[in-house]
């Protein structure tokens, strides 16, 4: 609604404009950050190749290279979750970008496999602070009736990095070397982390522990102590909500591993039709994530959402079984399971910030992440046990199983939730 202040109309929404001027600077440096923190993720197997000849290594050293960066920075988020509520999720958050661009940086100049090992367990480490960094600035720093889609738009920049990663570095890798490709990338990061570092003003977290406690004594005469620490991470909707992500993690990273040979074996279809709908599978999960971003900060109701979401990620992912052999059809299921999948993100993270008291979100979003980081480790193990046993069914079975069974895991964090 206008209002003429001095012959000038002004719009109700006008005194909110510097405010909403920080919040796309601080979401989009957030956003920076993680997408080189999945970018960095998927450089080195584009390279495997290039590198095997290099260093006249196996394909499973060069895995543990893969194991030591993505392993290690998904168990070491818990700690620096405490490190992050400790002194302040700025500091942590640029030292590990530099770790990580670093790390990354110096690969394209090794002269043996070791250093490049060692160069992955630091950019693993470096890789580690993201997320329970990230959530804490966009939780102390984003209005409350735009953090859905602040968090939607960080969950995308890093899925978009990951997807960028591996085409733009091997085409590199062909126009160049590996080593140029590598240390272009290097750079690119170096670039990323000096605008972050130049606008790190924008990183700067308010002080909302005071406002929140007054609030909390404000609507209740004798308020009920939050849990903190480790109490809180051993509280009952903290492990659900850590189940949650492993089972999320199963589910999700057993399709993404083995949809194409799943497909191939179960139906008998072509590999290029297998490997599209893996594609349309990863780009419904982009979409999912954008799409509920726009849903969550208008229908509070999270835990509907995530319901939604859930059920269908895991209808279509076990209709494969009943379907008939056709291509364009398992594709469409594959990117209907891939919107289920995104669209649960954003939900996920609002009802986990609800459940988080002041000052804790680092070590909780930090601790159950590497949830995430165990799914995703132990997926390939028992889905490839699946193809190799002659059962490719099981693979779509259980990613619709894992679904439902992360849906339970979540509901059960909600119930249990303080305030409930």
């Amino acid at each position: 609604m206008a209002e003429a202040v001095n012959g000038t109309p002004q719009l109700k929404g006008d005194e909110d404009a510097p405010e909403a001027g920080r919040e796309r600077w601080t979401l989009s440096l957030i956003s920076l950050g993680h997408f080189f923190s999945h970018y960095y993720g998927l450089v080195l197997p584009p390279l495997f190749p290039f590198l095997k000849a290099e260093f006249g290594v196996s394909y499973i050293e060069l895995g543990l290279a893969m194991t030591a960066y993505m392993l290690l920075g998904g168990i070491m988020q818990s700690p620096v979750g405490f490190l992050v509520d400790r002194i302040g999720p700025r500091t942590v958050l640029l030292a590990g970008l530099a770790l990580n661009v670093g790390a990354i940086l110096l690969m394209g100049f090794v002269g043996s496999y070791w250093m490049l090992l060692a160069l992955a367990v630091l950019a693993g480490l470096g890789n580690s602070v993201f997320h329970p960094a990230d959530y804490a600035i966009l939780n102390d720093t984003i209005r409350e009736s735009k953090l859905g889609r602040a968090f939607a738009i960080h969950t995308f920049s890093g899925f978009l990095g990951g997807a960028c990663a591996p085409v733009s570095v091997l085409v590199l890798a062909q126009w160049t070397d590996w080593r140029t490709a590598v240390i272009a990338t290097g750079i690119a990061g170096l670039i990323a982390l000096a605008i972050m570092v130049w606008r790190r003003d924008r990183l700067q977290t308010a002080d909302t522990q005071n406002a929140a406690a007054d609030s909390d004594s404000a609507g209740s005469v004798e308020a009920t102590p939050a849990l903190s620490g480790i109490r809180l991470l051993l509280s009952a909707p903290v492990l659900l909500f850590l189940l949650f992500f492993i089972l999320y993690g199963m589910s999700s990273g057993g399709l993404i591993a083995f949809t194409v040979s799943g497909l191939v074996e179960l139906h008998g279809i072509g590999l290029e039709q297998a490997n599209t709908a893996l594609s349309a599978h990863l780009f419904g999960v982009v979409a999912g994530i954008l799409l509920a971003g726009l849903v969550v900060d208008r229908y509070p109701r999270h835990l509907v959402t995530a319901a939604v979401s859930l059920l269908i990620a895991a209808a279509a992912a076990a209709l494969p079984l009943v379907v008939p052999s056709s291509g364009v059809l398992l594709i469409a299921l594959m990117a209907l399971c891939g919107v289920g999948l995104g669209a649960v993100l954003p939900a996920r993270d609002l009802m986990l910030r609800n459940l988080t008291p002041p000052g804790e979100v680092g070590k909780v979003f930090g601790f159950v992440f590497v949830g995430y980081s165990i799914g995703l480790s132990l997926a390939p193990i028992l889905f490839g046990w699946f193809l190799d046993e002659q059962q490719p069914s099981l693979i779509f079975l259980f990613a619709a199983l894992f679904a439902v069974a992360a849906l339970f895991s979540t509901a059960a964090a909600q119930q249990m939730s303080p305030g409930r």
